[in-house]
């Protein structure tokens, strides 16, 4: 299933936004909600029919059982997004939170032609040169990703990656004891920014 959120103008850029492993949660739903305020159509897909979790046992359970299945509702989600009557411009954005960016990763390696510019919040992927503009918000202390990793994204000609210092994994997500509020405030405007740029 797919929400999609309308600005106050009713129409505008599409872009979807991608849950982290504990599912689509209420963090998830603000971030796409303030998306929206600031212009955009946001389809939030729960590629985890309805599983949510604070545990990172659980969360490790869930990304198993889910694991194949997120990439065909991803799929479904960008068509649905891409065929809705309120998105204007051409070619969709999105913005993916570990799990979620790591899985649109995979749609940018795999030729995935719907997406026109993507944001992943501490989530790599070794990617071959390509051309789909990508803006990294990466942690500087995250047991999650390894240096080799956020390199391999880094050096990729199309990534602008942004390191937030004294942070770690999650920090972005209001719910979470790592959440950073000012590094979380600073990287939701620079997504804003870059999703808006021509």
């Amino acid at each position: 299933m797919t929400d999609i959120l309308l600005p106050p103008s009713g129409t505008g850029p599409g872009v979807l936004v991608a849950h982290p492993w504990w599912g689509l949660n209420r963090t998830i739903r603000d971030y796409g909600a303030a998306l929206a305020e600031r212009g955009f159509v946001v389809a939030l897909p729960d590629l985890f029919e309805g599983d949510l979790t604070t545990s990172i046992e659980t969360a490790e359970t869930q990304i198993r059982k889910h694991w194949e299945s997120a990439t065909p509702r991803l799929d479904a989600a960008l068509d649905a997004l891409g065929e809705h009557r309120a998105v204007t411009g051409n070619g969709l954005c999105a913005v993916g939170f570990s799990f979620g960016g790591f899985h649109l990763l995979e749609a940018i390696e795999r030729g995935d032609n719907r997406i026109a510019r993507l944001v992943v919040y501490y989530a790599t992927h070794p990617l071959p040169d390509q051309h789909v503009p990508i803006q990294a918000h990466l942690a500087a202390d995250d047991p999650y990703e390894s240096q080799a990793d956020m390199d391999a994204l880094t050096a990729n000609l199309g990534t602008m990656a942004h390191s937030y210092a004294g942070t770690t994994h999650w920090f972005a997500e209001a719910d979470r004891p790592e959440y950073n509020r000012g590094a979380a405030t600073l990287a939701f405007e620079r997504t804003v920014e870059f999703l808006k740029a021509p």
